[in-house]
């Protein structure tokens, strides 16, 4: 396939998303049209060898999405439970009695950069600790995109930073080097991209006020659910399943059955109801002006099927693309003959968010930018580099984009939209600038090596 038809399919397939996402259609019916510009123009080309092998392609692209679906179903199952049992409400009390208003913005940010550093999993971060904390911030008056805003940018300091994660190993074991060498070369940025962060949210916060006359509502909300330490074990189950290094989906059914164990013996309810909320969804506070009401609810299985077509879409438009070796070609022309060290950043940065932008997943952006442009990048740069900036732009860009699916889950988990909490998110944003800005100024120091002049300690250290 030429460069020019996959130019136009990859314009179709975001003119499509966009424009679904403008007129508030199901992003699905929006990504069909770029899927089917895409099987239209492989068959066309004859880049695929018939119907057979294109359907092949696309069912291994969907079998790969088995994971984020099982996660976003348990995610519309977990929210309801928790709230219809009475989780949320005791939790958020727990937490009106226990934390200082003043500074719960800064103490999110940093909780969910611990738990996400110990635990590996943006989205495991976010279960267990971002929705107590998002109900918190609702009843403090927090504006809910600064919070939620804070809370995916400690999540992701360990999607990115921490061994234990799973995208942190995809970057090492695709870009070819050793995880501690990636660990340790994310260090400048990682700790820049922290401490402006904790900055700007600690400004916040100096200027909130929050929770300002509110000083009962830990009581108010922690009898509301009965007041029983019972109601902390399922969060609890949640996060030690995962940090006992439990399966995601399997430390979810651990946290929906203690939900619904401890929800039905102490708030009641019959089964017929209990399925209608699992179905369905629960408000906890339905009509209420309350501004936690919004935070409160769980849209359950119904809410999540529009969801689960489209990342089964996009699994078959990442099978065809991979299947057929569409991409690595024009990546091979990408970062031209002699670039320069911060201008293959700025291709590279910019091919992952094309990548994030039409392959609606995570995975794909981090694979195809490590794996495509490593023979370009080591006729003149350390393989190391590459990681690192794989790292610090595909792995991190890709939760911006409204419609990827690691955004659209985390947009759910938090109950805000990406678009909302995207300007807040800082560290999804920074970590790319200051790989840039890393590059520009490292680009004089490093030489010109091949695979095998390259050593991590060196790249590192700046004596290559």
């Amino acid at each position: 396939m030429s460069a020019l038809r996959l130019t136009g399919v990859v314009a179709l397939t975001i003119v499509g998303l966009g424009a679904a996402y403008a007129a508030e259609l199901p992003l699905a019916v929006g990504f069909s049209v770029g899927l089917g510009a895409l099987i239209w123009s492989v068959l066309r080309c004859g880049v695929v060898s018939g119907h057979k092998a294109l359907l092949r392609m696309m069912g291994e692209g969907v079998g790969h999405t088995k994971e984020v679906v099982w996660i976003l179903l348990l995610v519309g199952l977990l929210i309801p439970t928790w709230t219809a049992g009475g989780v949320i409400d005791y939790m958020v009390g727990a937490g009106l009695r226990l934390l200082d208003p003043a500074w719960i913005v800064t103490f999110g940010f940093v909780f969910a950069s611990i738990v996400a550093m110990t635990l590996g999993t943006s989205t495991g971060t976010l279960s267990s600790v971002g929705i107590p904390l998002m109900g918190v911030a609702a009843h403090l008056g927090v504006p809910l995109p600064l919070m939620a805003g804070a809370l995916v940018s400690g999540a992701f300091v360990g999607d990115r930073t921490s061994p234990f994660s799973s995208a942190h190993q995809l970057v090492a074991s695709s870009a070819g080097v050793p995880e501690r060498s990636l660990f340790r070369l994310l260090q400048p940025t990682t700790y820049a991209a922290f401490g402006i962060a904790l900055a700007v949210f600690a400004t916040f916060d100096g200027v909130g006020a929050w929770g300002a006359g509110e000083e009962d509502l830990g009581v108010v909300y922690g009898s509301a659910a009965g007041g029983s330490w019972l109601l902390a074990l399922p969060p609890a189950l949640l996060l030690l399943a995962i940090m006992f290094r439990l399966r995601t989906r399997y430390a979810f059914v651990v946290g929906i059955v203690a939900g619904i164990a401890v929800g039905a013996s102490l708030q009641g309810g019959t089964a017929l109801q209990w399925i209608g909320w699992l179905w369905g969804g629960y408000a906890s506070a339905e009509g209420s002006a309350d501004p936690g009401s919004a935070v409160s609810h769980g849209k359950g299985l119904a809410g999540m099927v529009e969801l689960v077509v489209l990342i089964a879409l996009a699994g078959a438009y990442n099978g065809i693309m991979e299947g057929a070796g569409i991409v690595r070609p024009i990546a091979a022309r990408l970062l031209g003959k002699r670039p320069s060290l911060v201008g293959a950043t700025a291709r590279t940065g910019l091919f992952g968010l094309g990548l994030g932008l039409v392959s609606c997943t995570q995975t794909l952006p981090i694979m195809m930018t490590a794996r495509s442009l490593a023979a370009a990048w080591t006729e003149r740069f350390p393989r190391e580099h590459l990681a690192r900036v794989t790292a610090d732009t595909s792995l991190l860009l890709a939760a911006l984009v409204p419609w990827n699916m690691i955004a659209v889950l985390c947009g759910t988990i938090v109950g805000v939209p990406v678009e909302r909490y995207a300007p807040y998110a800082l560290f999804l944003w920074l970590p790319p600038l200051l790989t840039l800005a890393w590059s520009a100024w490292r680009g004089r120091r490093v030489r010109a090596v091949t695979i095998k002049d390259a050593d991590p300690d060196e790249v590192f250290s700046g004596r290559g």
